[in-house]
């Protein structure tokens, strides 16, 4: 038998080989209560959150990591000694980047720009995050029938939740070249997890992906770029009823494209 996860204290019985990774506990809470059949708490212990249950009859656990590279590392780590396969997170990314990703919408990052420091004590930082392409596939596919808003590109996972602008703004530079301003820049999100789940998933040989609630006003890069946005306006303000319906639009896409890979495990 496996020793017992210094910060998921359970058994392996107890993990499925799928998990949807969460930040926050509540949503972790969520989606063992209201979305999974015969859920129960196996393992709760200070951010980490875990339930496990059914989804039509895909076992499937759902994991909260808190705020952060560093707590998400420590679960994907965990999650894997316990015998996960997949791992999805399923998380919010405030303000997209882009001024036609609206409050409401998903978006599905292929890869993570690693401005964080936790994946640094991994590999140096040219070595890429990229979630699994059959992942990344089943969301989209998912996404589509189920009739969802969503946008596909790059994301930029960072440490600070208060940081300042300027950190964003070295992403933008290509908006300020004559010759490149007018290119399909997929820069779109930004958030403070994918690129651990993506880089050890690589690392350690699972199955990783993403889907993110856009739960806020557009921050356009472009606009920030040019001088056109100003952040002292509530442009970013959590809209109640988009929020909770794009953070219901990404679970329901992550449940079914479970369903839709696990005959890969």
């Amino acid at each position: 038998m496996k020793k017992l996860q210094t910060h998921i204290p359970c058994s392996p019985e107890d993990i499925a080989k799928i998990v949807l990774l969460t930040g926050d506990p509540s949503r972790s809470q969520l989606i063992g209560n209201k979305y999974l059949k015969k859920s129960k708490l196996v393992a709760s212990y200070r951010e980490f959150m875990t339930y496990t249950g059914y989804y039509k009859d895909v076992k499937i656990t759902s994991t909260s990591t808190g705020i952060g590279s560093p707590s998400t590392a420590t679960a994907v780590e965990e999650l894997i000694n316990l015998g996960a396969k997949i791992i999805i997170r399923v998380g919010t990314c405030g303000g997209a980047l882009k001024k036609e990703i609206k409050a409401g919408s998903i978006i599905i990052p292929t890869a993570a720009i690693r401005e964080e420091g936790t994946t640094k004590e991994y590999l140096p930082p040219e070595f890429p995050a990229i979630a699994d392409f059959s992942v990344v596939n089943a969301l989209i596919k998912n996404a589509n029938e189920l009739g969802y808003q969503y946008y596909v590109g790059i994301n930029r996972t960072h440490d600070a939740f208060y940081g300042q602008s300027q950190n964003l703004r070295k992403w933008g530079s290509i908006y300020l070249n004559n010759r490149m301003k007018n290119w399909l820049f997929p820069l779109i999100s930004s958030e403070m997890e994918c690129a651990p789940l993506f880089l050890i998933g690589t690392l350690r040989g699972i199955k990783t992906g993403a889907v993110l609630a856009v739960n806020a006003n557009p921050e356009p890069l472009k606009a920030i770029m040019e001088g056109k946005f100003n952040f002292d306006i509530p442009a970013s303000k959590i809209q109640t009823k988009e929020a909770k319906a794009s953070v219901d639009r990404a679970i329901r896409t992550a449940l079914e494209a479970a369903v839709t890979i696990k005959d890969e495990l």
